[in-house]
């Protein structure tokens, strides 16, 4: 009986991970995940109200808190943050090619919400700001996805100056 269980969570575990031959691949899998939380972070003033319809959303502020720990505190900490990921990681050739081109697609998403986010305060559209929150987290749910297989998100659009970037 034992065995079987053991057995089992064996076959799990190796569906789970398939794919994954080394600690290697696994950690530039994590790190990339965890890259597109500065996007998804910067989206949540769009969908505050979603929140208050939906508790179950709420789960994505424990996911975007080191990320908004980072940015507040120290001044001008979004800006570092970005030069950071910037110049430490998508410049950088002694970083794997996978997490150089997450980091650099995460930034050009939060690039584009920061845009969007100054075009909505001058022109309210409440609306709007909905649509950019869930486009942004599916961009989010898939881009997990994919680099949990080791594929690399293409996302239109970001996806080509992803790789004239790097």
């Amino acid at each position: 009986m034992i065995f079987c269980q053991l057995n089992f969570y064996e076959n799990t575990l190796n569906y789970v991970f398939k794919g994954i031959s080394s600690l290697n691949q696994l950690i530039q899998r994590v790190t990339s995940v965890l890259l597109y939380t500065l996007p998804l972070k910067d989206s949540l003033p769009f969908g505050i109200y979603l929140f208050y319809k939906f508790s179950f959303l709420k789960g994505l502020l424990f996911l975007t808190y080191p990320v908004a720990i980072i940015e507040k505190s120290m001044p001008f900490g979004g800006l570092l943050l970005f030069l950071i990921l910037y110049t430490g990681v998508v410049k950088n050739p002694n970083v794997p090619y996978f997490i150089r081109y997450n980091a650099c697609q995460a930034l050009l998403l939060d690039i584009a919400l920061i845009i969007f986010n100054y075009i909505l305060r001058i022109l309210p559209l409440v609306e709007f700001g909905f649509i950019v929150f869930v486009f942004t987290l599916s961009i989010f749910l898939f881009s997990i996805f994919q680099c949990f297989n080791g594929v690399e998100p293409e996302i239109p659009f970001f996806s080509k100056s992803v790789r004239m970037q790097i």
